[in-house]
Formats: structure tokens, C-alpha cells, sequence
């Protein structure tokens, strides 16, 4: 693919298009912690708050598009706009009890300028306009990980406007130390005002709430349907997907629901394996206690009937192949004091759940399945680096290759230069099929999450939301192109050779097939809200 004067492909040119059902939000993630609105009602900003990651997203409310989207290595829990100013302040803590750190981080809406406070010792939760000139800070610390230690100070100023980065220094402000008792007060507040909870944001209504309101306003509909753990793009058009409570279900073309089978727990399916006729498919789900249950279910893609369950009482992965055998190996927690299955505790299947066969490794770090796509091959790592065929039998193994460190997510691939493996996690590695020689390797910028393959060209989705494709042939590159911030999960290319990407938010991005020979798209990619 040409590159213009400015390094730039078309493909990373191209600007996303919504279909499907567009729901607003995305950059949630499906995680609203705390909304906020400005005063004059013009904005809106929400938290989006995982464990030391947080989002902040501002909103225009008149058309919900996203203004800023701010992103942290630290929680992010408090914010609050000026009473007067569309001028957002976010309190910044990062939770370690041991090593506690903090900040205050002050955006203006309008503007987009952006000023970042950090303090080395104390995190910030929560944090409170008391007027127009005064901003209240709550300080959080640890001793030794057990003791915690609270401090308030207030930060006086005519004007916030334009304030640079020397304008405030948080370790010298003058604080004032609560006693032990108020302290565990002030901590079981914060505590309590995290996701939708009550206490230190009681002030502000549910976040889920002002969300849905905001969108039936703007003649939309806010229902985050949770992240797409897997995805598949069928031959007729058809897009098959998990996401929260539901095991799998089918998306017509236009992005209608065809049908679903619902989840036993919250999780929904987390793999699926299309058979080659498209007629089944197979989906992994944990059940209530993901410690103690996994179903394995067959699934009928005209209709959604369950043609074979499968169920064992622990943690368990699945692989497969490409003529439909497929197994399950334990992933038991022992940290959580699980009790590990009894013997065996790897078993084969064939393709309608007959067992075939099965065997024991009492370390579950001695055989590991390799999640290796399109394999006609059952592969395990044994042992840490020689990676496996393992016969349907289980009695009997082939030893391919031995590599030097972990493979990552892998694919396999028929092309004109012969079979081949990929795989990658900072970079891409081509190996000859099955003797597992490294044919070329080409470096990243980011971890690969998920890889597939379509006519030559390799696609690698990658957690800086880059969509990498290359040549197959010699690891070229056809395409760059960068997904809109959904969190990327999934990754599948469809028969047409169109790359379905399931997202945290719930969308499904289709992006147009490159070819190996020109790289150049047939157009954008459009985003599918399920």
C-alpha cells in the first residue's frame, strides 16, 4: 500500500462509520462509574473506572458525540465539574496500600486544555466544588498496607482558566489531618462512592440513569450489552458473537438478533469454534462459579438449538481443529483453594461431543493448549517450550518445535510459499508447518491480542487498537489501520475476508478486506453496537 508525503496509508486515513444499532457511549467501555454535567447543561463527563485504569470521557449533550476522551494509569473515581465553568476536575488515586500515589488532573470542556497536578505520597478521593473560588481535596494514604491516613485541604483561586503546570504544587498545600475516626469515615465513604454506589457521590444520581436519560433526549437508546469475548464473521453474511449473559447468538447483516442461547452466569461465552460447514458451533462459557463449573455447548447456527452440552466442575480451556475435534484441558485456581479435578483432567472430543479420548498431567503448567486457530493439528505446549500434537486418542503426542519463549495467540495458514504457523505477542513470527522453523519475524509497537488470517494476508489486532495486516508471504505490510477506542478483544476474518473485531463496549467493528498483492481497502470500516 502507497504512503502519501506525510507517511500516512489510505487505510489509516479512513474514518469509522456506525451501524448496525449505534449506541452512544462506547468509550465507556460499558463501565460508567460517576456522570457529571456542567453547569450550563453543555456537557457531560463520565468516569470509567477498572482496577489502576481509568477513562474519562466528555460529551457534547446535544449530539452525545465525544469531546475528549482522557485516559489514566491510575483510578480515577472522583470528579466534579466547576459550579460556574465548564471546567472538569478529576481526583487521581492509584490504590496500592503500600506505595500510595495521586494527582489532580484539570480539563476544560470548551477548550481542551488540560493541566496535570501529581502528588508522590497521598491519592486524591474524593474531591468537591465548594464555590466558585474553592476546590476541596480529600487525601488518601497507607501505612505498612493496613493503617490508612486521611487529609483535606482547600485550594482557593479567583480564576481556574488556562492554569499551567507550575500553578499548583498538591505536596505543599496545607492539610489537615482527620483523627482515626474520621478517617474510616471519609475511607468507607470513597469506598462506597465507586461504581453507582452511594456515600461520597450521593450528591449525583446513578450514572446508568443520567446516561439513558440523556440518550432517549437525543431519540437514541443506551443499553451496554457487554464485552464481545468472541466473534465470527459466516459465509452468508450472519455474525455470530458472546457477550454478558448469553452464551452465543446470531446477528443478521443488519445487525439484528436472529437468536441467542442465554448464559447460566453473567459471564456469557468466552470461545467459540465455527465448524467448516458453518452449520454448528462450539462456545466455551463459565458457569456461575467460573472457579468451579465451564460448559461446553454445541450449537446449532440455523436456529440457536443446543445440540451438545458438555459441563465439567472446574476452570477449563478448549482447542480445536479444523476437521472438528476438538478438547478441554483444567485451568484450576489453586490460589483459590479449588480442589483439582480427579483423573483425567485433559479430555478429546469429537465433533458432535463423543469422547475420543483423554489423559493426565497432574501440572497443569506441563501441558497447556496453544490458542492456535484454523490447526488441523490438537497443539499444547509441554513442559514450557516444546509445543505438542496431541494424537484424538490422548495416548500418544508429537513433538513440532521447541520455541524460546511463549508463542501468544496463533494461526494457522495454507499460502503459496506452504503451511505455516503465526503467532505473536510484540512481534510477528512466520514457522514453517509443522517443523516449526522461523521463516521471518516482524516487530511491533503494541501486544497482539488476537490473530487470523484470510488470502494471504495476515491480520493481527492489537491492544493499542491498531489493526496491523501483512503479507503472509515475507510479513510486508499491507495495512495499518487504527480502530476507535471500543477496547479491542476479538478477532476473526470472515470468508469474504471481511475482520469482525468484538469490543469491550459491545460493538462489533467490521473492517473491509485488504489484499496482499495492492493492500487497498473497499472502504471504511463500520461499528456494530450489540
Amino acid at each position: 500500500m502507497g504512503a502519501d508525503d506525510d507517511g500516512s496509508t489510505m487505510a489509516d486515513r479512513l474514518e469509522p462509520h456506525t451501524t448496525f444499532n449505534d449506541q452512544p457511549f462506547p468509550e465507556l467501555l460499558g463501565l460508567a462509574c460517576q456522570a457529571v454535567l456542567s453547569s450550563d447543561g453543555q456537557w457531560l463527563a463520565v468516569s470509567s473506572v477498572m482496577h489502576r485504569y481509568s477513562r474519562i470521557a466528555v460529551y457534547r449533550t446535544d449530539d452525545l458525540s465525544c469531546a475528549h476522551l482522557l485516559t489514566f494509569t491510575q483510578e480515577a473515581e472522583s470528579i466534579a465539574f466547576h459550579p460556574t465553568l465548564p471546567l472538569l476536575a478529576v481526583g487521581l488515586d492509584n490504590g496500592d496500600d503500600y506505595c500510595r500515589e495521586g494527582g489532580l488532573t484539570l480539563l476544560e470542556a470548551d477548550t481542551g486544555h488540560r493541566v496535570d497536578f501529581t502528588d508522590p505520597a497521598w491519592g486524591i478521593d474524593p474531591l468537591r466544588w465548594l464555590d466558585d473560588r474553592t476546590l476541596q481535596l480529600t487525601f488518601f494514604a497507607m501505612t505498612d498496607g493496613s493503617d490508612s491516613r486521611v487529609a483535606r485541604a482547600a485550594v482557593v483561586r479567583e480564576d481556574w482558566r488556562g492554569l499551567g503546570p507550575d500553578a499548583l504544587d498538591l505536596t505543599t498545600l496545607g492539610r489537615t489531618e482527620l483523627d482515626p475516626g474520621e478517617a474510616q469515615e471519609a475511607g468507607e465513604a470513597a469506598e462506597a462512592g465507586g461504581p453507582g454506589g452511594p456515600g461520597a457521590y450521593e450528591d449525583t444520581p446513578p450514572p446508568l440513569q443520567t446516561l439513558r436519560t440523556l440518550a432517549e433526549r437525543a431519540g437514541r437508546r443506551y443499553d451496554p450489552q457487554g464485552a464481545v469475548r468472541a466473534v465470527a464473521g459466516l459465509g452468508d453474511g450472519r455474525v455470530i458473537a458472546t457477550r454478558r449473559d448469553v452464551v452465543v447468538e446470531c446477528l443478521a447483516a443488519d445487525g439484528s438478533v436472529l437468536w441467542s442461547v442465554p448464559s447460566a452466569s453473567p459471564y456469557g461465552g468466552t470461545r467459540i469454534e465455527v465448524a467448516a460447514d458453518e452449520r454448528t458451533v462450539r462456545v466455551a462459557a463459565p458457569g456461575p462459579d467460573s472457579r468451579t463449573r465451564t460448559d461446553f455447548l454445541l450449537v446449532d447456527t440455523a436456529d440457536g438449538s443446543v445440540l451438545d452440552r458438555r459441563s465439567v466442575p472446574y476452570s477449563a480451556a478448549m482447542c480445536a481443529r479444523t476437521d472438528g475435534v476438538w478438547a478441554i484441558r483444567d485451568t484450576y485456581d489453586r490460589c483459590f483453594g479449588a480442589e483439582p479435578p480427579t483423573p483425567p483432567n485433559t479430555w478429546i472430543f469429537a465433533a458432535d461431543g463423543s469422547p475420543l479420548g483423554s489423559l493426565h498431567v497432574p501440572d497443569r503448567y506441563d501441558l497447556v493448549p496453544l490458542d492456535a486457530r484454523r490447526c488441523p493439528e490438537l497443539l499444547y505446549v509441554r513442559r514450557r517450550r516444546d509445543v505438542v500434537a496431541l494424537a484424538p486418542d490422548g495416548a500418544t503426542e508429537a513433538l513440532l518445535f521447541s520455541a524460546d519463549a511463549p508463542l501468544g495467540p496463533a494461526v494457522h495458514a495454507d499460502d503459496a510459499t506452504g503451511a505455516a504457523l503465526f503467532h505473536g505477542r510484540t512481534e510477528l513470527v512466520r514457522r514453517a508447518f509443522p517443523s516449526g522453523v522461523v521463516q521471518w519475524s516482524r516487530p511491533l509497537e503494541s501486544e497482539v491480542i488476537g490473530l487470523d488470517t484470510h488470502a494471504g494476508v495476515l491480520h493481527a489486532l492489537c491492544a493499542d487498537g491498531t489493526l496491523v495486516s501483512v503479507d503472509t508471504a515475507d510479513g510486508s505490510l499491507v495495512a495499518t489501520r487504527r480502530l476507535p477506542p471500543h477496547g479491542p478483544l476479538s478477532l476473526h476474518a470472515a470468508p469474504d475476508g471481511t475482520v469482525f473485531v468484538g469490543t469491550a463496549a459491545g460493538r462489533i467493528l467490521r473492517c473491509p478486506a485488504v489484499r496482499a498483492s495492492s493492500g487497498t481497502p473497499r472502504g471504511p470500516f463500520a461499528a456494530a453496537d450489540r
